[in-house]
């Protein structure tokens, strides 16, 4: 049996100071998580984080890594490449990995957050303890998030019913609450305002 491949994805609103907070909260949870800033590097002294900080936060996308899992050592060795006479690179999803690629400030509204993504791809029959990482992850995430409704900035009304993948938390929620032109959005057509779940 090949089993079913899960491709699970929260499109989700935060600031650094949110990201900061939710990898507090995520590791008090689960201790064996760790965090790895996904850039291009110049050897396999890959650059993990056991919480992040305001620096790591700002505009960077990262892996969460559950160590009990998926070692650091077995990652280098699995997911890391190694381009002749260049860089390393390593994947940022797969077994005992969640990709979370950060929010940022929207290209066509710069007053405005467009959302960024938690993502993971496993099999859920051949990685069982990473389909379970994976919804602890999405059930961490959600408790500490609000709500996101979508609204029209030329009335102001605001949606009867919350999007349903859509989530910010609190600092996101607070900064870009559709005063003075600071909204949360996914596109140039599609503007929201978080309230509490």
């Amino acid at each position: 049996m090949t089993g079913k491949i899960k491709l699970p994805a929260l499109e989700i609103f935060m600031t650094a100071v949110d990201a900061v907070e939710f990898s507090k909260v995520l590791k008090d949870q689960i201790e064996s998580v760790k965090f790895i800033t996904q850039y291009i590097w110049p050897d396999l002294n890959i650059p993990t984080f056991d919480v992040l900080d305001m620096e790591i936060a700002k505009n960077i996308d990262f892996s969460i890594i559950n160590t009990d899992i998926l070692s650091i050592e077995d990652y280098k060795k699995k997911y890391v490449i190694h381009y002749p006479g260049s860089n390393y690179d390593g994947a940022m999803v797969g077994e005992g990995l969640v990709r979370f690629s950060c929010s940022e400030l929207a290209n066509y509204d710069t007053e405005s957050l467009r959302n960024g993504r938690l993502t993971a791809s496993y099999n859920v029959v051949k990685q069982p303890e990473t389909d379970k990482f994976v919804k602890a992850v999405w059930k961490i995430f959600k408790k500490g998030a609000k709500k996101v409704y979508l609204i029209n900035r030329e009335t102001g009304q605001i949606a009867d019913k919350p999007e349903t993948r859509f989530f910010a938390w609190p600092d996101a929620a607070k900064k870009f609450n559709g005063e003075d032109g600071h909204y949360l959005t996914n596109h140039a057509f599609a503007y929201f305002v978080a309230k509490d779940v």
